[in-house]
């Protein structure tokens, strides 16, 4: 079937008997969607739903594309990148949930460890004491994520040139702890439980949450792409009110246990209980030198409404290292990234409150951001 074809039958529009598919990426953040549909959310909407998990980001953003999944756990970068054509991103996505906040971290090999390398200071003193002037291997899960330009700026803030004095590389954020464990990563920025089971298994240390670099970020977003929203507007309201409910019961603290053992599942996260455990509930108790009170991660209803904000200022990052226009308007960009019709009537109908503007203020560890006055500098803070 030619491609075009196959596109257009496979958007076609969405009804009761047609079983929606919904992609995922095996990590803790994807806990809603796995919720909502283990705990009968989407089926009390009228929803027949199929979880389906991806092999990583490519994945996600390639069946989107060609309508093999009708929406998708994603990056809240996807639908910014989608917009301008990046990183073979052929067709417009849009948010219409964000599914929380925060919940990354940046893990170290124990060889940086057992140097005495634990903040961007110390790596920073050890690149500069380095003999053998290696250039040390750090990987992110995308080029569009948080995590990446996160992780950049942890490093920028003690003097390390993430393009020069280390490299960058992606991988699926799956397969992060088990280079490490065989020498190939030095550091890595990723969702959990992927940083959890590197130090569970002895090959790595977590340094920092990212919660500490900007705080309650957004992070992960429902996406579907423009043409299904716009032939099935009718399912958006019903799935995201299921999606709502399903980050309800992720915040509740009386559910862990019960949301530990569904994670762990085989089809899922397909982990051992302790490190689920561990990694769900992921605090700064043994992460040395962390103070902040900043949340590592959330599933509040305060965490998920799809801010245009939140797009602007991973757009201003891009502007930052060089990888987006300056001259580009990050306003009108991002504005083209969410859709909150669904999300308001969900909301309205849960009697979650939102917020008057599309464009809500974002907080800073420096201030707030916003979007009409964009800095590509408003993130470079010490995190020693």
């Amino acid at each position: 079937m030619p491609q075009q074809e196959k596109h257009q039958h496979t958007s076609a529009q969405h009804t009761a008997a047609t079983p929606l598919r919904i992609g995922f990426v095996d990590l803790i953040d994807a806990a809603p969607l796995i919720v909502a549909h283990e705990k009968g959310f989407f089926a009390a909407e009228g929803l027949r739903v199929t979880l389906e998990r991806q092999l990583g980001w490519g994945n996600v953003r390639d069946r989107l594309t060609f309508g093999q999944l009708d929406a998708a756990h994603a990056l809240l970068g996807m639908p910014l990148f989608s917009r301008i054509g990046r990183d073979w991103f052929i067709e417009p996505l849009v948010a219409l949930t964000n599914l929380g906040s925060g919940g990354n971290a940046i893990t170290l090999s124990r060889r940086l460890i057992d140097a005495g390398v634990r903040t961007p200071a110390s790596l920073a003193q050890y690149i500069r004491n380095d003999p053998r002037q290696e250039v040390m291997l750090f990987a992110h899960v995308f080029s569009c994520s948080t995590h990446h330009y996160l992780l950049r700026d942890w490093l920028a803030s003690s003097g390390v040139d993430p393009d020069r004095d280390v490299r960058l590389r992606v991988f699926p954020p799956n397969q992060m702890a088990g280079h490490m464990k065989r020498g190939y990563l030095e550091g890595f920025c990723a969702g959990e439980p992927w940083n959890t089971l590197a130090r569970q298994e002895g090959s790595g240390e977590i340094v920092a949450v990212t919660a500490d670099i900007v705080p309650e970020h957004p992070e992960k977003v429902l996406a579907v792409t423009r043409r299904w929203l716009d032939r099935n507007a009718n399912v958006a309201t019903p799935l995201v009110r299921a999606v709502l409910r399903g980050c309800a019961f992720c915040e509740d603290e009386r559910n862990i246990d019960a949301l530990t053992d569904l994670l762990a599942r085989p089809q899922y996260l397909n982990l051992p209980r302790e490190v689920i455990a561990k990694a769900v509930s992921l605090d700064r108790s043994d992460i040395r030198g962390s103070s902040s009170d900043w949340r590592v991660r959330s599933f509040a209803p305060s965490a998920t409404f799809p801010s245009m904000t939140q797009s602007a200022w991973l757009a201003t990052q891009m502007v930052r290292w060089g990888h987006l226009r300056a001259e580009v308007d990050i306003h009108a960009l991002a504005r083209a990234c969410v859709d909150t019709m669904a999300y308001r009537a969900a909301a309205r109908s849960l009697g979650i409150e939102c917020p008057s503007s599309d464009h809500p203020p974002m907080r800073l560890r420096g201030g707030l951001f916003d979007p009409f006055k964009t800095s590509a500098s408003l993130v470079g803070e010490t995190h020693t």
